[in-house]
């Protein structure tokens, strides 16, 4: 019989073809447990998934593990979602059963949804038999379910396991290495012949529905409405009882408040109709999102004239179909679209095409939606996500369902982003979705954090004004917002040393004076000047020992201040930053820490912070989650802000003042006078760029905490050859990548800085037998 018997979403690791355990991560990403056992003990490790719902989630994992042919024992790890309390419920129905209600309620259930339907008392039975499930998660408010169950497994598994499992979770906490033992003590013990059930496929079709091959149609629906993008907004024309128009920057807001309006009006349209009509507003949206201009897949009656304005609700309130759901997504060259039923009794199905009006056509003559008010808006949600699936498929992208933008799978690529807003939300949101759609996809240095997506990003926060407010959606528990802003502030101000390094300490102490202040009293007595606080030590950081043992140096820099129409201005460099979870720390921490206090101080208000991040990291097993759901904040739109301090691309035109940037393919270059060259080999006595480029060719090409300059904070000097205050080779897409950051920069010095640039990527390249890619080069202060 096949293994996975439905569908699912499983890691099956090669080396545990044959193993025992099947190890459900709940909320954990499969991917990240496994990189945290080692490898000696994955040979008893045959499948691993999470686990989110009882229904789909807990049946699927109950029959795939009766279908599997050596499976013996499973074990809940890691935290379970609180509103379906997943691996408690499978608890309880393992010991109680079912109550006789309709759709199999499990006695004592918790949560939303405590029943399985699909799964019958014999086959429940049959996997109790089989299957000996070891709780290893803490648990929250379950009444004793857990502490229960643990009674009742005793007499069922072997000694040394049940004592293993109580003496792991009398512990406060449980981690990984918790979990080995655990696995090393299965390994141990001798093997039992295992059952296997003859299960057929068919009687769980609700789990995995048969396929339906959908020809095409000809020709072109003609419909009462047109779609267009108008700016950054897209715009409906739609003539109902007479002539409308609607517009917005959100498709699902804009299918809404047409509902809304329609509902109200009481006018109609046809089923056909509202799934087009979502098809065309994905197709604008993508327009508007990803600058890909597709064909409309239909045929417009419409006429120019005079129309009515549709006004655009203040919210959503969505009431979900009860009777049906939709999954949409791309498979063996096809669209798919699985239409499900909350009954189970119901006929489900999966329809397959390489184009969306076909599947639509068919969606239209089954018509399974639910008969209720918001029944428009689930149309047009599935038009919605058919049509953007349609255009990934035709441009070869990829697609997620209830995810807006598409993209590609960038595996060569290193790319410069450049984002700009008066919102921090507003600019977290692009700097992730560019990230998310078109970073470089790889994997991670440090290989437990799994594959990741990264690029090199400058994101300006105009104005004072954009930090003031930092949204909710960033809280942790039940930490406020405020409370999160002042621990980020005591920290970034703190001179204490809590391990190798502080920013605090290494900010107002490290280098043997106050940073901090000596930025106020440099921009005091000379205010045409930018003023530099320097993290990074080029003489005691980035040192591998013998034992591989690597530094831990600063991620966060450098910091450059400079005066420009009575404003503070700031130019903040990381050379490695983790765009979801460590980002708004730092940002509001410098922010509320430093730059507020330089203001101050001055007397003069808050300017643009600038934020480069050499490399931004976006780390899928553990991030992706929440990089969706930041995407997804509603935020404001941007307002008219003032960009006189830049960043100017210096290939257009040189800027008067502020930042510029340019970007420029890397040239072999075998030689150079520049000034700042002398320093870079003899700073405190060091050639600091053998002494970079040999840590990466010890701890690893991927790495990238080498950074070099030629600033000594000790001397506060910055000439002509102490102007090179960052530079960093980032080893992506098997290439290596520049980043660079002069002050006293000009139009003049501006080829000799590139030239540099070039000398040192080579020096670079020839240790790390590497070709070389691209250069991103900035000017601060100018």
């Amino acid at each position: 019989m096949k293994f996975p018997l439905v569908e699912a979403y499983l890691l099956v690791p090669e080396e545990g073809k044959e193993g025992r355990i099947g190890l459900c991560t709940n909320t954990v990403a499969p991917s990240l447990v496994i990189n945290e056992i080692p490898f000696a003990a994955r040979r008893e490790l045959a499948v691993l998934g999470s686990l989110v719902v009882n229904r789909d989630g807990a049946e699927r994992m109950i029959l795939n593990c009766l279908s599997h042919p050596t499976l013996q024992y499973l074990i809940l790890f890691g935290e379970e979602t609180l509103s379906f309390r997943p691996s408690t419920n499978l608890l309880s129905a393992l010991m109680h059963g079912y109550t006789g209600e309709k759709g199999n309620q499990i006695v004592k259930g918790k949560g939303i949804a405590h029943h399985y339907p699909t799964i019958s008392e014999e086959l429940l039975d049959k996997f109790r038999t089989r299957m000996k499930v070891l709780p290893l998660y803490k648990h929250d408010k379950c009444d004793g379910i857990v502490d229960e169950y643990m009674t009742w497994l005793q007499e069922k598994i072997p000694p040394i396991v049940y004592n293993k499992v109580k003496e792991i979770r009398s512990q406060k906490k449980i981690y990984y290495d918790t979990l080995v033992e655990l696995i090393e003590i299965i390994s141990s013990l001798p093997k039992e012949n295992v059952q296997v059930e003859e299960l057929d496929p068919s009687l769980f079709q609700h789990l995995s529905p048969p396929v339906i091959k959908v020809e095409d149609v000809e020709g072109k629906e003609e419909v009462p409405f047109a779609t267009r993008v108008e700016g950054k907004e897209m715009v409906v024309d739609i003539d109902l009882d007479k002539p409308y128009t609607i517009k917005s920057n959100d498709s699902f807001l804009l299918a809404y408040s047409l509902m809304k309006f329609m509902n109200e009006k009481e006018l109609t349209l046809p089923p056909s109709h509202q799934l087009l009509l979502g098809a065309e507003l994905s197709r604008v949206e993508v327009e508007i999102r990803n600058d890909i201009a597709t064909e409309p897949i239909t045929s417009s009656s419409i006429k120019e004239r005079e129309r009515e304005s549709i006004p655009i609700a203040a919210r959503t309130l969505l009431k979900a179909d009860k009777e049906y759901y939709y999954k949409v997504g791309l498979k063996e060259e096809n669209i798919y679209v699985q239409s499900m039923a909350h009954d189970t009794c119901a006929k489900v199905f999966e329809l397959r095409s390489t184009k969306a009006f076909p599947l639509l056509h068919k969606l239209a003559i089954e018509d399974r939606f639910q008969q209720y008010e918001q029944e428009m808006l689930h149309r047009l949600d599935v038009g919605i996500e058919v049509g953007r699936a349609a255009i990934a498929l035709a441009t070869g992208n990829s697609f997620f369902q209830d995810f807006r933008n598409l993209f590609s799978l960038n595996t060569s690529d290193f790319p410069l982003f450049i984002v700009e807003g008066d919102t921090f939300l507003n600019v977290h949101q692009h700097i992730i979705t560019s990230l998310y759609t078109k970073g470089l996809t790889t994997d991670h240095p440090d290989t437990h954090k799994g594959p990741m997506r990264s690029g090199s990003i400058l994101a300006v926060f105009r104005g004072g004004e954009s930090l003031e407010h930092m949204p909710r959606i960033y809280s942790q528990g039940d930490v406020s917002v405020e409370e999160m802003r002042e621990s980020y502030k005591a920290q970034l101000l703190s001179t204490e040393n809590e391990g190798e390094y502080t920013y605090g300490e290494r900010t107002r102490k490290h280098f043997g004076f106050d940073q901090l202040q000596a930025v106020v009293e440099q921009l005091q007595r000379h205010p045409q000047h930018v003023a530099v606080i320097q993290r990074f030590d080029f003489e005691k950081d980035m040192y591998v020992n013998e034992k591989g043992e690597a530094t831990h140096d600063p991620c966060l820099s450098h910091d450059i201040y400079w005066l420009q129409d009575n404003k503070l201005h700031s130019f903040h460099i990381a050379r490695a930053h983790n765009i979801v979870n460590a980002y708004p720390e730092n940002i509001f921490g410098l922010h509320d820490a430093y730059n507020s206090f330089v203001a101050e101080q001055l007397k003069v208000d808050l300017g643009d912070m600038f934020m480069l991040s050499s490399r931004g990291n976006l780390l899928l097993l553990t991030e992706e989650q929440k990089a969706k759901q930041l995407i997804a904040e509603p935020s404001k739109p941007q307002a008219e802000v003032d960009v006189s301090s830049g960043p100017v691309n210096m290939d257009a035109s040189f800027p008067s003042q502020g930042v510029g940037y340019v970007e420029k393919e890397l040239e072999e270059v075998e030689k150079t006078e520049h000034a700042c060259l002398a320093t870079l080999q003899q700073y405190d006595g060091q050639n600091i760029i053998e002494k970079a480029s040999n840590y990466l060719q010890k701890r690893g090409k991927g790495h990238n905490n080498p950074v070099i300059g030629t600033y000594n904070p000790r001397e506060r000097i910055v000439d002509e050859e102490h102007r090179l205050l960052f530079f960093q080779c980032n080893n992506r897409g098997e290439k290596l990548h520049a980043t660079a950051v002069f002050v006293m920069g000009s139009k003049e010095r501006l080829q000799e800085d590139i030239e540099l640039c070039n000398y040192l990527a080579t020096q670079y390249g020839k240790k790390l037998d590497r070709p070389l890619g691209k250069l991103f080069l900035f000017y601060v202060g100018v």
